[in-house]
């Protein structure tokens, strides 16, 4: 009968732990996002830099790019000091990536404080890659 209440309380812990609600990497957002009408509009009246990034719930490359660069504190930290940063699912807001004629996944677009369009950089995009481009904007 021991071993029954052991393996039983086993069992039990087990299927708490796999229940228990795990949050996911995507959605600890470090990156303060922003729509994109309302980073436009901020970026243009502030006169501020952009960081336009396109991509969808099933690119593997965007969530790479998710969990490896936009999770890293330093990238966030320059991000949300430095830019407007905006994200747009290409599924879920079609026209704006035919605007951009985002063909592939993901795309990042930078701006200027002026507003001249710099991009489209298609592509994964590893941290230290992303932290050097930010700097040169």
């Amino acid at each position: 009968m021991p071993k029954l209440n052991w393996l039983t309380t086993l069992l039990l812990v087990v299927f708490i732990l796999n229940a228990a609600p795990i949050e996911s990497v995507s959605s600890q957002n470090l990156v303060e996002w922003k729509s994109y009408v309302m980073g436009m509009d901020l970026a243009k009246d502030n006169n501020e830099l952009v960081f336009l990034h396109f991509y969808a719930k099933w690119c593997s490359y965007c969530t790479k790019m998710e969990k490896e660069s936009f999770q890293d504190d330093s990238i966030a930290e320059y991000l949300n000091d430095n830019f407007i940063s905006i994200r747009v699912d290409v599924d879920e807001e079609k026209s704006i990536a035919e605007i951009y004629n985002v063909f592939a996944l993901p795309t990042t677009y930078f701006f200027t404080s002026s507003g001249e369009k710099l991009g489209p950089v298609p592509g994964y995009i590893s941290k230290d890659r992303l932290m050097t481009m930010l700097k040169k904007v």
